[in-house]
């Protein structure tokens, strides 16, 4: 919910930033153009009197360009200096009525009986905005988009709630559901174990027994993510999580060993992270027992732990199929299997799901690539 809030509010500050951005360099333009415009129309006016007072407030310069090209200052209250008002008003000649804006001139020409061009300009750069206006729109906007954000962190408490009450309902009905499956299924177990002692060996049976313990072992896990997703971080303790990975790794030598497959280690001594020392057991648990089922035959699972920083770095590698990105992507995902699967050992259950589960739990970080053929899943977890 944290996430998704924090979505809404990137993506609608991002769209109304994106809205005031473009709307004030409209606004600028606008204003710009028609302050030009006006600007264009006083010296249009100036030039047809020929006439300017020398004290006027406005920027603006007066000359006039004989026959011989030569060219006569009569009114300069812009900041150029004589000699470039001479230089601009040529090239504005040579431009000639058909454009009234040149750079950052606004200008009129007019042409005399006698031949004498009467050239006015106004210098538009004297009229663009001091750094204290600029300061001050600068801060009325971020002042704008603070106040949006917080409206917008308000809000989304109100958008994302029907989400937290649909997943609300999920945990519950999760939860309650596997609660009340776990007596009919001891039932059933219980009933075929006496009949398994009455009866001779019969397959039947024997696969009603093999599905009743996976459908506990089903069960014991739903319990479980139920439980993470409701406990906080109060019981967390200092573990040595070098320990208990060499610890998990020991005891699953002899099943990896079994299936053909072996388990090579790098593990870095004593490093401590702050966690619930059965959870991180878990965790190792159920990446140890992902690499077994879903390694190929007679592959190498490689697993490794060592310090970066101030994070604890676990590795666990080990050869498999290759897997399209849609099936990297949501190999966390609860029950995921891909969908052009056909048999079970395709499935991810929920193992993968209770593991990311438990790593944001300890606020680390869980994410899975495939190169080579090489299935590896990191885990970063901080050091305290």
């Amino acid at each position: 919910m944290k996430n998704l809030r924090l979505k809404f509010v990137f993506i609608t500050m991002s769209m109304l930033t994106a809205m005031v951005l473009i709307l004030l360099v409209i606004s600028d333009r606008y204003d710009r153009y028609w302050d030009e415009y006006d600007t264009y129309r006083i010296v249009k006016l100036v030039a047809s009197n020929g006439y300017v007072k020398e004290n006027t407030d406005e920027a603006i310069a007066f000359t006039t360009i004989d026959e011989d090209n030569k060219v006569n200052v009569q009114v300069n209250n812009t900041f150029l200096t004589n000699k470039e008002v001479k230089a601009v008003s040529r090239d504005l000649l040579d431009r000639g009525k058909k454009s009234w804006k040149w750079h950052d001139y606004i200008y009129s020409l007019k042409e005399t009986k006698d031949g004498t061009w009467q050239v006015v300009f106004i210098d538009f750069s004297n009229y663009s905005a001091s750094y204290a206006q600029v300061f001050l729109v600068t801060v009325y906007v971020i002042f704008g988009l603070l106040l949006l954000t917080g409206v917008s962190i308000y809000l989304s408490r109100f958008i994302v709630q029907p989400a937290q009450d649909a997943i609300d309902r999920e945990k519950r009905f999760v939860s309650d559901a596997s609660h009340e499956l776990k007596t009919p299924i001891a039932s059933i177990r219980a009933n075929a174990q006496v009949l398994q002692s009455q009866i001779t060996p019969n397959r039947y049976l024997n696969h009603i027994l093999s599905e009743t313990k996976r459908m506990e072992h089903l069960i014991q896990e739903l319990l479980g993510l139920s439980k993470l997703d409701k406990d906080g971080r109060a019981h967390f303790d200092k573990i040595n999580f070098s320990s208990i990975c060499q610890e998990m790794i020991l005891s699953y030598e002899s099943l990896a060993y079994e299936e053909g497959k072996l388990i090579e280690d790098n593990i870095s001594e004593n490093i401590e992270v702050l966690g619930q020392e059965s959870q991180l057991k878990q965790l190792i648990t159920i990446l140890l027992d992902n690499a077994i089922k879903h390694s190929l035959a007679k592959g190498k699972i490689t697993i490794d732990l060592r310090q970066e920083k101030k994070v604890a770095l676990l590795r666990v590698s080990n050869p498999s199929q290759v897997y399209p990105d849609d099936v990297l992507n949501n190999l966390f995902e609860r029950f995921y299997q891909a969908e052009d699967s056909r048999n079970s050992s395709s499935s991810f259950g929920l193992g993968l799901a209770i593991a990311k589960a438990i790593v944001e739990k300890h606020k680390g970080s869980i994410k899975v690539w495939q190169v080579d053929g090489n299935l590896t899943f990191e885990v970063q977890l901080p050091i305290k």
